[in-house]
């Protein structure tokens, strides 16, 4: 799950990447961002700022496609958080897999 971010005011030290793989699904499928952007993976939720439109793709380990179409990311401050969900029968809260 993605949102903008209007501000972060945290100042935090991330490296400029070209790929990274933003979330494992629980399959062999995984969530990788291709562009130019920046990345903290310390927290709960991810904060990225994305320098230049960039692209967020559904592919297995080897590139290959899966699934879901690309999706284009604009350029700014974004928060990635991990959905969950919340079973009242045995009072649970658990990730959501993709």
């Amino acid at each position: 799950m993605f949102i903008t971010l209007a501000t972060y005011s945290k100042q935090i030290k991330i490296k400029k990447m070209k790929k990274q793989i933003l979330l494992r699904g629980e399959g062999a499928n995984q969530h990788v961002l291709y562009g130019e952007f920046k990345v903290d993976k310390k927290e709960d939720f991810t904060p990225i700022e994305v320098k230049k439109e960039s692209v967020l793709k559904h592919e297995q380990p080897d590139g290959s496609f899966a699934e879901h179409k690309s999706l284009k990311i604009e350029d700014g401050s974004w928060v990635m958080g991990k959905q969950v969900e919340y079973n009242p029968f045995n009072n649970e809260i658990s990730q959501v897999w993709d």
